[in-house]
């Protein structure tokens, strides 16, 4: 099962948005068990990411609901993001009892990444973390990490080959072969770096 971690919203169609989202509906529709664990606000929007996710085949047991903040929308500011720190992370992941592969959609607090990592490392599952465009490489991660800088254009195109990845990690994959996969057919190109 591949767990991602972050807070999934909604576009203006209804539809799943946010790295998290996106990341989740792409391994789901590589065929992978996906499980959400994050955060959403207590309203309206909140229960229609749930819907959304449940028809996408995503888990959500482990997604908490935050009654200070909104739901995000692709119309709404990122300045009131439901709350998801380490202890969010680490109730979330409580939840569930098995991962093949940890995916951190978002940037989080170094705590918060800490619990993601210790997790990853007692499953013995790889660890995905998406790092904001232009963010150099974090120290407090595992060298085994595969760390990604998200590109500053296409955000869900990059959320969604990340998704491949994890989906194919999840299958069995080696890195360089997961890799691969996941670029082929996404209209991103190797760069040989």
């Amino acid at each position: 099962m591949i767990l991602v971690v972050g807070r999934p919203g909604l576009d203006a169609g209804g539809h799943i948005d946010r790295a998290a989202g996106w990341a989740a509906t792409a391994a789901a529709a590589a065929g992978a068990r996906v499980e959400i664990v994050g955060s959403i606000g207590d309203d309206s929007n909140g229960d229609a990411v749930i819907v959304a996710l449940g028809r996408a085949g995503i888990g959500h047991a482990a997604l908490l609901r935050d009654p200070a903040a909104a739901t995000p929308t692709s119309s709404s500011s990122t300045a009131s993001l439901p709350r998801l720190d380490a202890s969010d992370v680490e109730l979330g992941l409580r939840y569930l009892p098995e991962c093949h592969v940890l995916v951190l959609a978002e940037p989080l607090a170094q705590d918060a990444r800490r619990v993601a990592s210790a997790a990853a490392a007692y499953h013995g599952a790889p660890l995905i973390v998406v790092l904001d465009a232009g963010q150099g490489p974090l120290e407090d991660l595992p060298d085994s990490a595969t760390q990604l800088a998200s590109p500053d254009g296409d955000s869900a195109a990059f959320a969604a080959l990340v998704g491949r990845y994890a989906a194919a990690l999840e299958a069995g994959r080696s890195a360089p072969d997961a890799w691969h996969d996941a670029l082929a057919g996404s209209g991103w190109e190797e760069s040989g770096e």
